[in-house]
């Protein structure tokens, strides 16, 4: 199997409700690209670690001019069962540390041992009117 191309964003409306979308499967390790399109200040990624092995999530840090400190942000992730950090909800991000000049940030997934298996849900809030 392989990792998704990308991760899907879902988008929450204001004073809303939406059904708990599905989560995009992470099974080799690697980095995942989320095409935030610049608003990365109200993205949130939702991590469910669902192996018998630690993982470690990182958004990765940012490039291009727009990214005033780059820095990586390594979130670990407990094995399944391991209580509740193996669930993590990660973010809102800062655009000048991790977004890359095509307004995206990219997200690395990296098991302790063999290949990761996570779930992964992408949600963007709605803007502040």
């Amino acid at each position: 199997m392989a990792n998704p191309a990308s991760l899907t964003i879902n988008e929450l409306t204001k004073n809303a409700a939406i059904s708990q979308p599905t989560a995009q499967s992470i099974d080799t390790t690697g980095t995942v690209n989320c095409p935030a399109a610049g608003l990365t200040d109200r993205l949130i990624i939702e991590v469910v670690n669902t192996d018998d092995a630690a993982l470690t999530v990182k958004v990765l840090a940012g490039t291009g001019d727009q990214a005033m400190v780059p820095t990586d942000l390594s979130v670990a992730l407990a094995a399944s069962g391991g209580g509740a950090t193996a669930n993590r909800i990660i973010g809102p991000f800062e655009a000048g540390q991790f977004m890359k000049a095509d307004g995206s940030i990219d997200v690395n997934f990296t098991p302790a041992t063999g290949s990761p298996a996570c779930s992964v849900r992408v949600y963007r809030l709605p803007r502040n009117v």
